[in-house]
C-alpha cells in the first residue's frame, strides 16, 4: 500500500509537468496530438467528435478514429507512471510548415512551452505545501511562528545519515524516541547530552513506529567519523532530532508560507545543483547521491509509512526538484529546449531540425543509460 501511495504521488507530479507543457501549447494553438497518462503502449483513448457538440469517441488501443488525425487524443497507458505529450512538429517532422505546428512557433512561444512543465511543477509545489500548512504539518517546536499546535508528537527522527550505527541498527525517519537506557527525556538537548557521554560505547534506545514499539542497540561514535565538518569529538549515532508537533495555520498565511517555503527550496535546489556541477567540473568528484525511480519511490514508501501529511511534503519537494533539473541545459531535457530557442530569437531563424534531433536523440540515450546505472544499483542495494 505504501509503495502504491508513492507511485501514485510520483505519477502526480510527472503528469502534472506534462500537463504544464499542455496548457501552454493549447494557448497558443499548438496542435497536441496526443496527451497520455502513464507511457505507451496505449490501453485506450478517446478524441472530440468532430461535430460541434462537446461530445468525445473511445477507442482501444490503436483503432483510432477519423477524428485523431486532426485532434487531440486523450490516452490510457499499460506503464503507469507520469504522463506525455507529443506536439505536432516537435521533432521536425514534415508538418514543420503547418501554423499549428511547433516547429514554426516564434522563439519565445516555444520557450514558455518548453518551461511551462517547470512552471507548473513549481505551482504544485506551492499548491502542496500551502494545503500542509492549512491542515496541519509536522514542525520543529522552536521554528513554530505562529500558527494553532493541533497535537504533540515527540522527539522524532528527522534524518538518519547512511552507514551510520543509527542506520546500521534499522532507526528510519519519522521514528519517535521513547527513551535511551530505559531512561525517559522530554527535551532534545537532554538526549543529545546523554548520547555525548556514551561515546565509543553502546546504548539501547527505545522508538515508536507507527503503533510499533522497538528497541535496537546502537553503538556510538566519534563526531568526526560521520560528519566531516565536526572539529570536536563528542558521542554521536547519525541521527538529526527535533521536537515535532503538529501546526495549522489560517488560509491567508498558509498561502503566504506556501510561496515562502516553494521559494525557499527552489534557492536551495539551484544552489545545491550549482555545487554538484562546480565540484564535477572543477575537482571531477561527484558530492551528494543520484536517485532513480527505485530510490525515490522507496523514499516516498518510508514518507508514506510515517504519515500521508509527510508523504505529501515529499510530493512536494520531489516537485521542486524535478523543476529545477528539467532546466539543465542537457539535451532531451526543457532546459535544451529553452536554449535552442533563444539561440534561434538571437539567429533570426531556426536551427536545423536535423541537428536539434540528434542533439536530443544522443542526450535522452545517455540519460536512459545513466537511469539504468542508478536504477540496477539501486535494486541491489536493497539486498
Amino acid at each position: 500500500m505504501f509503495i502504491f501511495l508513492a507511485i501514485v504521488g510520483l505519477s502526480i507530479v510527472v503528469f502534472f509537468h506534462e500537463l504544464g507543457h499542455f496548457i501552454l501549447a493549447k494557448i497558443f494553438k499548438i496542435r497536441v496530438e496526443e496527451f497520455g497518462f502513464g507511457y505507451p503502449p496505449r490501453v485506450c483513448g478517446f478524441v472530440r467528435s468532430s461535430d460541434k457538440k462537446f461530445r468525445f469517441k473511445f477507442f482501444w488501443s490503436k483503432n483510432e478514429p477519423l477524428e485523431a488525425k486532426t485532434r487531440t487524443i486523450y490516452s490510457l497507458n499499460w506503464i503507469p507512471f507520469g504522463g506525455f505529450n507529443k506536439l505536432k512538429g516537435e521533432l521536425g517532422e514534415k508538418s514543420n510548415n503547418d501554423p499549428d505546428s511547433f516547429f514554426v512557433q516564434v522563439w519565445w512561444k516555444k520557450v514558455l512551452v518548453a518551461a511551462g512543465g517547470i512552471l507548473m511543477n513549481i505551482f504544485l509545489a506551492f499548491f502542496i505545501f500551502a494545503l500542509c500548512y492549512f491542515v496541519g504539518l509536522p514542525q520543529d517546536v522552536e521554528q513554530i511562528s505562529g500558527g494553532k499546535i493541533l497535537r504533540p508528537v515527540g522527539i522524532q527522527i528527522g534524518m538518519v545519515m547512511p552507514d551510520s550505527p543509527a542506520d546500521q541498527a534499522g532507526l528510519k525517519i519519522g521514528d519517535i524516541i521513547l527513551g535511551l537506557d530505559s531512561q525517559e527525556f522530554k527535551q532534545v538537548k537532554e538526549i543529545q547530552a546523554y548520547i555525548e557521554t556514551k561515546l565509543n560505547q553502546s546504548l539501547e534506545i527505545k522508538v515508536k513506529r507507527q503503533e510499533e514499539i522497538i528497541n535496537r542497540v546502537v553503538n556510538v561514535i566519534p563526531g568526526e567519523q560521520i560528519f566531516d565538518d565536526m572539529k570536536e569529538s563528542r558521542g554521536v549515532i547519525g541521527i538529526a532530532l527535533s521536537q515535532t508537533v503538529i501546526v495549522a495555520y489560517p488560509w491567508h498565511q498558509s498561502i503566504f508560507l506556501g510561496i515562502k517555503t516553494t521559494i525557499s527550496l527552489t534557492g536551495r535546489l539551484f544552489h545545491g545543483l550549482w555545487l554538484i556541477l562546480k565540484n564535477l567540473v572543477v575537482h571531477q568528484q561527484m558530492i551528494g547521491q543520484l536517485l532513480g525511480p527505485v530510490g525515490i519511490t522507496t523514499m516516498a514508501g518510508d514518507m508514506a509509512r510515517v504519515g500521508f501529511i509527510y508523504l505529501l511534503q515529499f510530493i512536494g519537494l520531489l516537485s521542486v526538484a524535478i523543476g529545477v533539473f528539467q532546466i539543465i541545459p542537457f539535451p532531451a531535457l526543457d532546459g535544451s529546449r529553452i536554449v535552442f530557442s533563444i539561440i534561434e530569437g538571437a539567429r533570426r531563424k531556426p536551427i536545423n531540425s536535423k541537428i536539434e534531433l540528434i542533439s536530443i536523440n544522443i542526450g535522452f540515450y545517455i540519460l536512459l543509460l545513466l537511469l539504468l546505472f542508478i536504477t540496477v544499483r539501486e535494486i541491489f542495494s536493497l539486498f
